[in-house]
């Protein structure tokens, strides 16, 4: 009886696992096509974000790794 209830637990918690996994990779991946980006943005347009030119370029160049 006890091995089944240690067979339950482990089910149930490796669902938490793959999903903050798969978030974490979702996030990276939204961060490599979205920084690289900046660069193309005009002045203007950074000024709409509420970005200065040197804050937009340091958050292009910082790996997708970084948050």
């Amino acid at each position: 009886m006890s091995t089944y209830a240690f067979e339950r637990r482990t089910a149930t918690a490796r669902p938490g696992v793959a999903a903050g996994l798969m978030q974490q990779v979702a996030l990276w991946l939204r961060r490599s096509r979205t920084r690289p980006r900046l660069w193309t943005l005009s002045d203007h347009e950074l000024r709409d974000l509420g970005l200065e030119r040197g804050t937009a370029d340091r958050e292009a160049l910082r790996p997708f790794w970084r948050g």
